[in-house]
């Protein structure tokens, strides 16, 4: 908003004429259309008349008036201050959102690296069966009826070759384990959980970059 725009609006929400606000203000009602049409910028005793007059809050002002219409402004002794502070915080604050959104990149790229310092591996399953518990003094190639007590088929799985044929002691006597078939599994990257950190702070220093640009 440009400043003669803002001396406008104050002076509408009072729903004051023109001569009616340069009376108020102690000026000429010509000085007042000049400020108010842009023309004219005000000294700083006018600008106290106006501020005062007008109910003008000056950190308001400040945030809504255009950069370029602040850098007219800039000799009004009552706003210098506000408006180095404000100069000083629209340069630090973009310099602040580039720092941290270096940090969250160099921590994001650690991240997804550390993701990867495991490729993914395959392997070997060996699938075992069981067709029950036998006596623990029966030979091993004794075979369970189904039905009959101690029929119990159970399947395993190994990643570790066992052997044709392995024997299994049990509470009740023993289980012969037999190989029946074998096939290739992949296994995922042990650490593949830290590619959801690692792409989130990514896109996060994207993200300040982004908003110190628009900051500017």
């Amino acid at each position: 908003m440009k400043f003669g725009d803002y001396l406008k609006q104050k002076r509408a929400e009072r729903g004051w004429t023109q001569p009616e606000a340069a009376s108020q203000v102690k000026i000429e009602q010509s000085y007042l259309s000049k400020l108010e049409n842009g023309k004219s910028i005000p000294s700083g005793d006018i600008y106290q008349r106006l501020a005062q007059v007008y109910g003008i809050n000056p950190t308001d002002m400040v945030g809504v008036l255009f950069p370029a219409e602040l850098d007219r402004l800039r000799d009004i002794d009552t706003l210098r201050d506000l408006l180095l502070e404000r100069s000083r915080r629209d340069v630090e604050t973009p310099r602040r959102l580039l720092i941290a959104g270096l940090a969250a990149l160099v921590l994001g790229g650690g991240f997804v690296g550390f993701s990867m310092t495991e490729p993914a591996r395959s392997m070997l399953e060996y699938t075992y069966r069981s067709q029950g518990v036998i006596a623990a003094d029966a030979p091993p190639d004794s075979e369970i009826p189904p039905g009959a007590p101690g029929a119990d088929e159970q399947t395993r799985f190994f990643t570790q070759m066992r052997g044709p044929m392995f024997t299994e002691k049990v509470p009740d006597g023993k289980r012969i384990w037999l190989l029946v078939g074998s096939n290739e599994i992949h296994q995922p990257p042990r650490y593949r959980w830290a590619l959801i950190p690692g792409f989130a702070l990514i896109v996060g220093g994207l993200g300040c970059f982004f908003v110190a640009w628009r900051w500017r």
